[in-house]
């Protein structure tokens, strides 16, 4: 009886057990969508075959024996969420997966569709090999087989998949490669079966065309299975769309389509409207958007403007690679492809680059949907030769194939910084350097060209540039990485100085400029390897020095998040967001306002340094490329703290400003006086508002305030005085490992730090009554902060981020315990203004700590920061956000002055 229990109970259990849910769940193709379709994502049977046996000892074959090991598709079998995350190189996969062809589908064909499959695949039905399918090899586009014959409406089949993934160099495989990132192997995108009648909708472009005020949709669609005639049905939900019909000619149609009282897609406003296509029994739905791509000029300006719609648009960028901790390249879920295109919107941009990576196309999707510009990358190589220049090709047509009707999509770029296009010892061929390599250029120039003959309705570049190397291209775009102010300033300035038509700059040898409009197609201060540290310093004086200049039409900065052991992402890699700071010198300032196509900004370094109490000229300027009109204004004012932690700062001012429309104006240069005669660590902030006073734009140019070092012993009043020390002289620490330099002081454990301030006799005789210290300290996170432990920097040193390391410091004066003291974190942002400039801990600040005590003062104080479990950093008047060393100040019974 007991074992009949037993198994009753296990086997309610398991009946009643809840379905798993299925991984990306939703339609992997909405721009090209049946009604009836099932998912195949989730639990498949799979096996490693190390030695490549498989095909011999018959692995397709029904009940072979695959042991207990499970995948989860369409996750890759390197990531975290596939079950297996194996990164150990293995080159070959064996999927299996059963299934019923649903019943409902009788007198149609079940069409098995994989969307991608790194790199080559091979496939079986109930043990019938259907080869290598047109498609299998590539790794980034579908393909897919027809099941008839083979597996019928309502009977039970088994698919089995050979992956094999070289990762070859001669083949398109983006960053796979060895001291970049993860690589990806096997299915990596939904698998899903879809009905079809017999003769059904095999491709479609849909291309919007402006002719006047009046909008067209031009369809060319093709069909495939039957005879070459029948009729094409074109019909919207939205009245305004013109629903036609037209007749096959050799299974091909075309018409175009009245779209009355348009509604353009834009960035701000991403209309879409809904399209169904049927031919006889198979209708596939879409969608499309009215929005036109050119390059131009605007009114009288000498130079070219990228043409949204026919109207000049500033692109503001950023590099997107597209990977993530849990999948690498496929999104954990649908919901995460539509976070990312969110984060890019809400940090002001309206354009990624997606970067050497052909990706999914609900990713496509949310960027149509949610108004997200796309510069669409081709997958490289790592070698050139014959065999890769085919794969690539096949790659490319591929992916403008599937991809072509995304409004989104505004260009392409077939070839990224000349990788790809050199010989190397694994390409088995040889050819001198792509600069001097004319066949390969020409090579280039002819991918270009039949890239705009593929798709003649966006822009094309031959090579997103870093080596001046340009051959042909819609867009002059160059590259650059430099934390420095200067190098970048002439960087940019020596890049707009030799942008004209008929100039050599930035072209291989024997080419030359034309009209192209001048775009930044990558940049940083924090480059690949430049380690995990602040980049809010670097983002913001690199975008204000891009915007100088009227000639450059827009810019990429890297990147949207970050990736792995790459930290220059406005997010981080899990996408939790970053803190920047700004908001400390501007209320309510964001990324967002220094990325709009309107912008107000400054001629001079990213801090002005002067003496306490100087006058100081500030040359701003507005940048405005967007369709706002009427009046705008300027308002500005000073603010910061002095060296005895009081806020100081001016009034706002305000004034009208001159500006044009795809101008660069100079405005009035700002005289301001410094607030007070001490030294100051703060900003000039700028606002630029329209005519109901709403901020368009904002920014900031920080000020320090400085001359000779701060006196030791200074006397603030008849009866206050202040002691400072430097925190890199402590007299004892409890830690042998600890970073000190002029101005910071650190240790990334639990410690105690004593320093020892004498005080002069005067003061001992006036009788202290009260000692009261002022800081800068914050926590010491150390490499606990770090997020890709495995690749650290001697540099390293995070950004603030949602994620805090707190510590609790114990302050004792002359012995008595005076206050346990809270710091929340350990910051590094825009608000460590001296760090950056000191190029040490970069970003890195504390926060301002004031603590007294009832305490008479001897020949000298003993301050003690007893640190129990956590690190400390204590900052001086040269590093963090304060321009102040830590200072005593005490109170006296009696009055200095005579004493003195």
């Amino acid at each position: 009886m007991r074992s009949i229990y037993c198994f009753l109970v296990f086997f309610f259990a398991v009946t009643a057990a809840p379905a798993q849910p299925i991984p990306r769940a939703e339609h992997p193709r909405p721009d090209f969508e049946r009604a009836q379709w099932l998912n195949l994502n989730g639990a498949w049977d799979f096996r490693f075959d190390p030695d490549d046996e498989g095909l011999q000892r018959g692995w397709f074959k029904p009940g072979t024996d695959f042991g207990r090991q499970k995948i989860t598709v369409p996750f890759c079998w390197e990531s975290s969420l596939s079950g297996i995350q194996d990164k150990s190189g293995q080159k070959i996969g064996w999927y299996r997966r059963d299934f019923t062809v649903p019943a409902e589908w009788r007198g149609r064909h079940a069409w098995l569709r994989f969307e991608a499959v790194d790199w080559e695949a091979r496939v079986w039905v109930n043990g019938k090999e259907l080869g290598i399918p047109q498609g299998g090899t590539g790794g980034y586009t579908p393909f897919e087989v027809d099941l008839a014959g083979v597996a019928e409406p309502g009977q039970r089949a088994t698919v089995v998949l050979r992956a094999y993934d070289a990762t070859d160099p001669a083949l398109p495989r983006g960053k796979q490669t060895p001291g970049w990132y993860t690589y990806t192997s096997g299915i990596w995108q939904t698998v899903w079966l879809e009905a079809r009648p017999a003769r059904y909708i095999s491709s479609f472009s849909l291309v919007p065309r402006r002719d006047g005020d009046a909008w067209f949709l031009d369809v060319s669609a093709k069909a495939a299975g039957g005879s070459g005639t029948g009729s094409l049905r074109l019909s919207s939900p939205d009245a305004s769309v013109e629903a036609r019909e037209v007749e096959l000619k050799d299974d091909e149609a075309r018409a175009s389509l009245r779209v009355r009282s348009p509604k353009t897609w834009t960035p701000d406003s991403p209309h879409l409207y809904d399209l169904t296509l049927q031919l006889g029994e198979d209708a596939v739905r879409s969608y499309f958007g009215l929005r036109t791509i050119g390059r131009g000029r605007y009114g009288n300006l000498p130079h070219e403007s990228v043409l949204l719609n026919g109207e000049p648009v500033y692109l503001c960028g950023a590099l997107d690679q597209s990977f993530n901790p849990q999948g690498i390249h496929t999104a954990p879920s649908d919901a995460f492809l539509r976070r990312d295109m969110e984060l890019a919107r809400s940090v002001g941009l309206n354009f990624l680059r997606i970067h050497i990576k052909a990706d999914e196309p609900r990713r496509l999707y949310w960027a149509d949907r949610l108004g997200v510009m796309i510069m669409q990358d081709m997958p490289n190589t790592s070698v050139m030769s014959r065999r890769s220049r085919e794969a690539w090709e096949s790659t490319m047509r591929a992916v403008v194939e599937r991809d072509r009707n995304h409004p989104a999509i505004f260009s392409w770029v077939a070839f990224n910084e000349t990788w790809g296009l050199n010989y190397g010892k694994e390409s088995g061929e040889s050819g001198p350097p792509y600069a001097e390599n004319k066949e390969t250029q020409a090579w280039v120039e002819g991918m270009w060209k039949l890239i705009r003959q593929l798709d003649p309705t966006r822009l094309a570049e031959d090579n997103s540039a870093n080596r001046r190397d340009h051959v042909t291209t819609d867009l002059n775009s160059w590259h650059f990485y430099i934390g420095d102010y200067g190098r970048a300033r002439a960087n940019i300035e020596e890049m707009v100085k030799n942008t004209y038509p008929g100039s050599g700059f930035n072209f291989a040898p024997g080419r030359a400029q034309g009209t192209q409009p001048l775009n930044n197609s990558e940049n940083g201060a924090v480059g690949a390897g430049g380690g995990d540290r602040d980049v809010s310093w670097g983002f913001r004086f690199l975008t204000n020095e891009l915007r100088r200049h009227e000639k450059i039409q827009g810019y990429i900065y890297t990147e949207l998040t970050d990736i792995e052991w790459e930290h220059n992402g406005f997010a981080n890699y899990d996408r939790t967001r970053k803190e920047f700071g700004y908001e400390a010198f501007v209320p309510g300032m964001t990324v967002r306002d220094l990325q709009g196509e309107d912008f107000v900004g400054y001629d001079a370094p990213p801090a002005i340094q002067a003496a306490p109490g100087a006058e100081i000229s500030v040359p701003v300027f507005v940048s405005h490329f967007s369709k706002r009109a009427g009046k705008a204004s300027l308002r500005w004012w000073i603010t910061g703290y002095d060296d005895l932690g009081e806020k100081a700062g001016t009034a706002p001012e305000s004034r009208p400003v001159r500006w044009e429309r795809c101008r660069v104006i100079e405005q009035e240069p700002l005289r301001l006086r410094l607030p007070g005669k001490r030294p100051f660590a703060g900003a000039v902030a700028l606002e630029l508002l329209d005519e109901s006073g709403k901020r368009i734009a904002a920014n900031f140019v920080n000020v320090i305030a400085r001359g000779a070092p701060s006196p030791r012993v200074e006397v603030l009043g008849p009866r206050l005085l202040a002691l400072r020390f430097k925190p890199e002289e402590p007299v004892s620490v409890l830690e042998t490992e600890l970073e000190s330099r002029p101005g910071k002081l650190s240790v990334a454990h639990a410690t105690t730090i004593e320093y020892r301030v004498p005080v002069p006799d005067y003061v001992v005789k006036a009788g202290a009554v009260k000692l009261e210290l002022l800081a800068e300290l914050a926590a010491r996170a150390g490499s606990a902060k770090v997020d890709w432990p495995s690749r650290q920097k001697p540099v390293d040193y995070p950004q603030t981020e949602a994620r805090k390391f707190p510590a609790t410091v114990r302050l004792k004066i002359n012995g008595q315990p005076v206050a346990d003291i809270e710091l929340p974190d350990d910051p590094a942002d825009s608000r460590g203004v001296l760090s950056s400039v000191a190029e040490y801990h970069h970003g890195s600040y504390g926060y301002l700590v004031r603590r007294s005590v009832a305490a008479p003062a001897g020949a000298e104080i003993r301050l003690v920061f007893e640190v129990p479990a956590e690190g400390l950093s204590i900052y001086g008047e040269s590093m963090g956000r304060y321009t102040f060393d830590p200072t005593i100040f005490i109170h006296t019974a009696r009055d200095l002055t005579p004493l003195k």
